[in-house]
Formats: structure tokens, sequence, C-alpha cells
């Protein structure tokens, strides 16, 4: 026994450097699985925020494509505005609107004696 014992005590420093090696070994190991796990995970985040920046502008391209659509349509109903008043007499797109914009009784909205004027009066 004491044979043991004196191996151990005059090896101790090697024994305890070789646990402390494969402690750190097996340490080593598992902080490079943790790396491995959270390196995924992020790259995980950047693939979602990729996919989050790809819908916004795609999102982007359809209103504008909705705008440019309603902006075109403005202007055919603009220029067909316009061919209509050129297409009156002198004067007649006014008399038109003032047709359109009277109100029964009035004289062209200009208040006439048949209820025109000032609609608060008397009340």
């Amino acid at each position: 026994m004491t044979l043991i014992v004196g191996f151990l005590v005059a090896h101790m420093g090697a024994i305890l450097g070789g646990l402390m090696g494969a402690s750190g070994v097996i340490f080593g190991m598992f902080r490079h699985q943790q790396a491995k796990a959270a390196t995924a995970a992020a790259g995980e985040q950047v693939a979602q925020a990729n996919q989050k920046v790809a819908d916004n502008q795609n999102a982007e391209a359809q209103a504008n494509a909705a705008a440019a659509q309603a902006g075109a349509k403005a202007v055919s109903g603009a220029s067909n505005a316009q061919s209509d008043v050129d297409a009156l007499p002198d004067g007649g797109a006014a008399s038109e609107l003032l047709n359109e914009w009277s109100r029964p009784g009035e004289d062209a909205g200009r208040g006439g004696s048949a209820g025109g004027g000032n609609p608060n009066a008397g009340h």
C-alpha cells in the first residue's frame, strides 16, 4: 500500500495535470456546441430580418404600382374633362356648371326669392 501511495504522491503533478487537461477539453467541447447553437440562432434571425425587408420592398413596389395606375387614371379623367369643356361653345362651361350646382328655387346659386339667401337667417 505504501508503494501505491508513494507512486501517487510522486506523480501527483502529472495526474492532476492530465485531469485538468481532460476537463479543459470537455469544457471546450461544450462551449463549442453552445457557440454553434448561438451562431445558428443568429443566422435564423438574420434570415427573418432579410425576409421582412423583402416583404416591405414588395409591398412598396405594389403601392408604387397602384399609385402609378391612379395617377394615370387621374390624367385620363382630367384629359376627358378638358375635352368635354373644349367641346362646349364659349361660355357654355360656366353656364353648365351654374345649372348643375344651382339649388331648386334659386337663381343659379346666387340666391333668389324662392328659398335662397342665407340659410342661417331667422334661426
